[in-house]
């Protein structure tokens, strides 16, 4: 473990980043869009200096939504543990922000 961060702060980050990867590997997986749209096609000369295309999205089930808000609300409240811990107490101005930084690459 690091000297320089609480060993339960070191925890939070490894459960951060592991937060973050599960929602995106769900979201991968996953149609564009969870509700069920048309896809469409915009060619250069219309506006766009690009060809640009979506393709249709038959949405996501009830079950799909709820497993997806379930990853984000994990995410979202393993930040807050992060960004909250009392360690941050600790440190003012540029020595906060570095210190936030290397524990980004910390464990």
């Amino acid at each position: 473990m690091s000297n320089e961060f609480p060993d339960d702060l070191v925890q939070l980050q490894r459960n951060l980043r592991q937060a973050t990867a599960d929602l995106k590997a769900y979201l991968d997986e996953r149609p564009h869009s969870p509700e069920a749209i048309d896809g469409w096609h915009d060619k250069p000369g219309g506006g766009y200096w690009l060809e640009r295309r979506r393709d249709p999205s038959l949405g996501w089930s009830d079950d799909e939504k709820q497993t997806e808000a379930d990853l984000r609300g994990k995410l979202l409240d393993t930040i807050e543990q992060v960004h909250g811990h009392p360690h941050w107490n600790t440190l003012t101005g540029p020595d906060l922000v570095k210190a936030r930084m290397r524990l980004k690459h910390t464990g």
